[in-house]
């Protein structure tokens, strides 16, 4: 009986030491990321019959347990995630915003309102050189903030995509980290220190993406993106990747088709291509849910071609390489014209998980939503892509609008020869199909030039009519040469631009143009290029300012010094609606009023990324706190159980002394 005393004693002083290092450990690691509170966790000995009496032998630590609310931290986690999304989205849209800043004096507003003003002044009096100077400086102003603009843009795309690559790097590792403390905590499940890493790893992976954890009956823990796609099993991983624009197919058992699908070009956009029969299709923007429709809101048959026969889909050119067979219906294909992030799969195929969103900006549920990736991904594809396309879908019409209008107009000096810079790939095809750039401007119609000797006399007029679906560049080049007699040359360069040329003692002007084939050609323009990225002022004129067309051509083919009918519409444009295509969207507005939507929709995102950001962080907070609270170390309360380990130590010590006391008098009797 007094030996079971003496055990209980000595027992109780071993897990008091046991209790003090614990506590002592919680107080060493009370400021460690991720580090959980420990708790001894005591258990009643078994008790020992005596007399008849059942007597307990006090207790043992049956192990040391860390403080967990796994709710709370499944919580965290989500909103880790929600608040690393949405501060990537504030980090890269306030870079974009900057690269729209704008002034009284700068930014696409205000330059496009000085071009407006200089074409207002050259108005006012075409012969003055400070005038044809004001529309230059003014047109150059257009020309290198646009490209000024979209650069910046530009450098804010390829800086995501930089970090897109970095960030699915570092996630990868942690993969690989959390993997191996499983095997760590699978070989020793009382091992705290290797779970808490593990955990602390988890919530890092957290931030890049929204992560379900399950935790095995073993200790491992099972982490699954968006809860359903498996990331780490056990000690098995599936690995992220970014991986360039590519495309995929699922055919029907019936599909004879051996070819692929073709495309080119870049898009925010997933497209998703579904056969109705062996030579249509249906085309989605967003996964399947409804399909690209025409003006009467029926869904676009698409015909499948060659290259020759392209279809274009978001801005991204369609075709099929066909070896042999014929397609069925309800083949289908899903191009993602762009960079995106993959999960491999384990069978060496691999699962498209980038990011996607419908036009109400609703986020599909089968691909990645949250986290610092997502983030990336929806910035870049909602947002940068988006206001790249307007930026080139502004200039191209302002480029088209202004040159449409310049080419027809005549300025104070008369050609002797013009260059086009809008060349076809095929020059003896139609040029409907000879792939010029603004091909589907064209229309039918009389081209008419007049030809002055020195004197400024008109010496000839020169008309064709041009069909552009049936006329190519070649024909067109033929037309003028048989309708000059020799007063003009046209011909065709290697580059596949028009040349026209006076003969010696003559020039001429463009006196009537129902076709646009000029501005089509890149004639007697006042713009280069076609983009954002190489608007330009015209070399002929930007040399040569008196060639800044003010006036027409007369009916009787002179031109009226101080005529200013080019100069008036031009200045009037500022005040049109005009057609501007942006994101497979035609809009009708005017320049001005469409630049302002471009500056007003980056700051919408702005300011709605500031407000997710501050709500998901205030909610991580929260969590935090909360999990913080159950787990987390309170350095007064340990110091309490300090003293109360302290306490129980010296009180146990006592029942060992008492025990021995007692023994020595049991034997003090024999």
């Amino acid at each position: 009986m007094i030996n079971a005393i003496y055990n209980t004693g000595l027992n109780g002083v071993m897990n008091s030491q046991t209790s003090v290092n614990v506590t002592s450990n919680n107080i060493s690691n009370a400021d460690v990321a991720g580090y959980k509170k420990q708790t001894p966790i005591y258990e009643t000995s078994i008790s020992i019959k005596s007399n008849g009496l059942h007597i307990g032998t006090g207790a043992e630590i049956a192990g040391i347990e860390a403080s967990m609310n796994y709710f709370v931290e499944q919580q965290y986690l989500s909103t880790s995630a929600d608040a690393s999304k949405y501060t990537q989205q504030l980090t890269y849209e306030e870079q974009m915003e900057s690269t729209l800043s704008q002034t009284d004096t700068t930014g696409l507003i205000a330059v496009l309102s000085e071009l407006f003003s200089g074409w207002n002044t050259l108005s006012n009096d075409p012969t003055q050189p400070g005038a044809w100077e004001e529309v230059l400086s003014s047109g150059q102003a257009v020309a290198s903030t646009y490209n000024d603009t979209v650069a910046q843009m530009e450098d804010v795309y390829q800086s995501i995509d930089q970090e897109i690559s970095s960030q699915v790097s570092e996630a990868n590792t942690l993969i690989d980290d959390i993997a191996a403390l499983n095997a760590q905590v699978a070989a020793n499940p009382t091992d705290n220190e290797a779970i808490d890493a593990r955990d602390q790893a988890i919530r890092e992976l957290s931030t890049y993406m929204n992560v379900n954890v399950k935790y095995q009956s073993d200790g491992t823990a099972t982490v699954l993106a968006e809860g359903c796609y498996a990331l780490v099993e056990g000690q098995q991983t599936h690995h992220l990747s970014s991986q360039p624009a590519q495309s995929r197919e699922s055919l029907m058992p019936s599909s004879t088709f051996e070819g692929g699908v073709e495309f080119q070009g870049t898009s925010s956009e997933e497209i998703m291509l579904e056969f109705i029969d062996d030579t249509h299709y249906y085309a989605s923007l967003d996964g399947g849910k409804t399909w690209v429709t025409d003006e009467s809101g029926n869904p676009v048959e698409y015909e499948a071609g060659d290259v020759d026969s392209a279809e274009t889909i978001a801005n991204v050119d369609v075709w099929f390489s066909t070896t042999s067979g014929t397609h069925a219906a309800g083949d289908r294909y899903i191009i993602t014209p762009k960079s995106g992030l993959y999960l491999e799969k384990g069978d060496d195929s691999y699962l498209n998980l980038t990011p996607l969103s419908d036009d109400q900006g609703t986020l599909a549920s089968d691909k990645v939503t949250s986290g610092s990736i997502a983030g990336l991904f929806i910035t870049r594809d909602d947002s940068v892509m988006p206001s790249m396309d307007a930026m080139d879908g502004l200039t191209e019409s302002v480029i088209w609008e202004t040159n449409v209008l310049h080419a027809k107009g005549a300025g104070l000096e008369h050609h002797t020869s013009l260059s086009g810079s809008y060349a076809v790939d095929d020059s003896t095809v139609s040029l409907s199909e000879s792939g010029l750039f603004f091909a589907d401007k064209l229309e039918s119609g009389d081209v008419e030039y007049v030809c002055y000797d020195d004197d400024g006399s008109v010496a000839s007029t020169v008309s064709i009519v041009v069909d552009p679906d049936t006329d190519s560049l070649d024909d067109i080049a033929a037309k003028i040469n048989t309708a000059s007699g020799g007063d003009l040359t046209a011909t065709v360069s290697a580059d596949g631009t028009l040349e026209i040329a006076s003969a010696t003692g003559l020039s001429f002007e463009v006196a009537q143009d129902d076709v646009n084939l000029m501005a089509g050609l890149g004639l007697n323009t006042f713009y280069t290029g076609t983009s954002a990225e190489t608007i330009a002022v015209n070399g002929y004129v930007s040399t040569n300012s008196q060639h800044i067309n003010a006036g027409t051509v007369n009916e009787d083919g002179t031109v009226t010094s101080g005529d200013n009918s080019t100069a008036l519409q031009l200045a009037a444009l500022a005040e049109e609606d005009v057609a501007i295509t942006a994101c497979g969207v035609t809009y009708t507005d005017s320049f001005s009023s469409f630049s302002s939507m471009i500056v007003a929709n980056v700051g919408a995102n702005v300011q709605s990324a500031e407000l997710n950001q501050a709500y998901a962080q205030a909610s991580n907070e929260y969590y935090y706190d909360y999990q913080l609270s159950a787990s987390g170390v309170n350095v007064d309360e340990e110091e309490v159980n300090l003293i109360k380990y302290q306490q129980q130590y010296e009180a146990c010590a006592k029942i060992i002394t008492t025990a021995r006391e007692m023994l020595d008098e049991v034997l003090d009797m024999f």
